[in-house]
Parts: C-alpha cells; sequence; structure tokens
C-alpha cells in the first residue's frame, strides 16, 4: 500500500504533490465503506425474504448470514480505529 498521510503528534498531514492522489483514495474508501453499510441494510430484508419463503436451511441463507457476520466483523473493525458512521 502505498501510504499518502504523514502522521505527527496524532494528526494527519498531506504533502502538496499527494493531494490529489489522497482525496481520490479517501473516494474510493468513503465509497467502499458506504456499500458495507448499504449491505448491511439489505442483508435483514434478504433474510426476512428467505425466511418468509421457508429457505432457512438453503445455501444461499447461509452464505447472506455469514456475509452479513464478516460485514460486521469489519465495521467493528473500522469502529476500533475511530472509523464509525
Amino acid at each position: 500500500m502505498e501510504r499518502l498521510t504523514e502522521k505527527k503528534d496524532g494528526n494527519y498531514f498531506i504533502s502538496d504533490e499527494n493531494i490529489e492522489k489522497s482525496i481520490q483514495k479517501l473516494g474510493l474508501f468513503e465509497d467502499a465503506y458506504e456499500g458495507l453499510i448499504n449491505s448491511q441494510i439489505q442483508i435483514p430484508k434478504d433474510l426476512e425474504a428467505l425466511r418468509t419463503q421457508g429457505k432457512e436451511k438453503t445455501v444461499r441463507y447461509k452464505e447472506t448470514m455469514a456475509q452479513k457476520l464478516i460485514n460486521n466483523q469489519i465495521l467493528m473493525f473500522f469502529e476500533k480505529y475511530g472509523l464509525k458512521s
């Protein structure tokens, strides 16, 4: 990973030559984080639909539940570093 920031005394700084790259990288991170949050909103709806159809024992149901747990772990990791929606 190419680090674009420098940490000094608990604050982060970007050199003038890295501003554009930093903005683009931050935008990509924000897109990914937003996608993760949106997924966590959609997954319970998907699980409920599968439950309504009596498909709690299907591979799709189990994979969707696993994705919910994985997403939750990722969000907890981000919270550990102060990144919270």
